[in-house]
């Protein structure tokens, strides 16, 4: 139960007709884990563990032999992601993502840029956490918060993103709400 709560406190989950149901920041960590930590999210893994546990209290195995071998594992495991790039990262959860992020609706490319039209919408990475931008940073320097369309609070937050109000007549440029 405290699990729960802390998963739901940290909106990683909601409470949802007595279910529990992904927020996208919980998707972006289980994309993360079962993309470069796999073993550590297989059911087969918890099963496993738990009879280990259940054998520790039993005074069958040995528990610092089963953190020994726990660690050596975890310790390889995080090894093997240490020369991964921001990018390599976010070019995967971008993969896994995507059709989340950016589903298609019928009326072409859900991922063309809406404010310059020809840029590529991809997850990025800021100091603030990870968000949703145009491919033509600097010259496009349109973002929207990591909410998936149509989700809970997506049309709060499109309210507060930068939106497009039309062109000034005297330079041509494109006039912009912005937060911030």
């Amino acid at each position: 139960a405290s699990i729960l709560s802390v998963l739901q406190e940290r909106d990683y989950v909601r409470l949802e007709k007595r279910r529990f149901v992904p927020e996208d920041r919980g998707r972006l960590v289980t994309a993360f884990l079962t993309s470069f930590f796999p073993r550590y999210v297989e059911y087969s893994f918890t099963a496993e563990l738990e009879d280990e546990l259940d054998e520790i209290s039993n005074g069958k195995i040995n528990w610092k032999e089963v953190l020994r071998r726990f660690w050596k594992a975890f310790h390889g495991a995080v090894e093997e992601t240490r020369e991964l790039r921001v990018r390599d990262v976010l070019d995967a959860l971008d993969a896994l993502l995507g059709p989340h992020f950016f589903p298609d609706t019928g009326k072409g490319d859900p991922r063309v840029c809406p404010d310059c039209g020809n840029g590529r919408m991809s997850l990025k990475l800021g100091k603030f956490g990870a968000f949703v931008g145009c491919s033509n940073y600097p010259d496009c320097r349109f973002t929207r918060q990591l909410v998936a369309p149509g989700a809970e609070g997506a049309d709060d937050a499109a309210a507060l993103l930068p939106r497009t109000l039309g062109t000034d007549p005297e330079t041509g440029l494109s006039v912009t709400v912005r937060r911030g």
